[in-house]
């Protein structure tokens, strides 16, 4: 069943399907599921009280200024003061693998398409239904450097990879000052990302 009206996020898009666990695409094979399933050393675990639905600590707010790339969209923004390297919110999508053949990928053309094993192709994409973290908007144009980051991390709850979103931690570029209250949460979204969309446009 559907997320009850008032169960969802403030400012969510009526339209989009709210997920509080990651949907999972047809083209995920036993092997890309055993790859999934499997804990790599040295991943970071979502803390186990970490509670399914809507975050507390994240508001989705619309972007009204001229000088922001987004604006007219959205953003996500901080509801409360966070210290360096806190788990802020997993990214949650579905998850998804690429075509190895000649097929084409349906996800090619998302934005919101994070790769999660490349090693694999298994990708995990909010475009079409997600949580909060698909408005997490890149720095550039907004602030001088990031303040949080994607991270893969491990979903003891349910024994697969996903990928968290993190405040950066001290000694980073956000110097460990964290993110503090009404703040917009910002990531970089990588080279590959805009060189992809730079690509697009000639």
């Amino acid at each position: 069943m559907p997320p009850k009206q008032d169960t969802l996020p403030k400012n969510w898009p009526p339209i989009l399907p709210y997920l509080r666990a990651p949907s999972y695409s047809k083209s995920l094979t036993p092997t890309y599921l055993s790859a999934l399933r499997t804990k790599p050393q040295d991943i970071p675990v979502i803390p186990t009280n970490t509670p399914r639905g809507p975050c507390q600590l994240v508001r989705i707010t619309p972007i009204t200024s001229p000088s922001h790339p987004t604006n007219g969209q959205s953003g996500l923004f901080a509801t409360r003061d966070l210290k360096p390297a806190t788990f802020i919110l997993q990214y949650i999508g579905e998850i998804h693998a690429t075509p190895s053949n000649s097929d084409p990928d349906p996800h090619a053309e998302s934005n919101y398409d994070l790769s999660l094993d490349r090693e694999h192709g298994i990708g995990i994409d909010a475009d079409k239904r997600g949580n909060e973290a698909r408005f997490i908007n890149d720095y550039r144009g907004v602030a001088e450097r990031p303040n949080a980051e994607f991270r893969e991390v491990w979903d003891e709850r349910r024994k697969e990879r996903g990928m968290g979103v993190w405040v950066l931690p001290e000694g980073k570029s956000g110097k460990g000052r964290g993110i503090r209250r009404g703040e917009e949460i910002l990531v970089s979204y990588g080279r590959g990302f805009w060189g992809a969309r730079r690509e697009g446009e000639v």
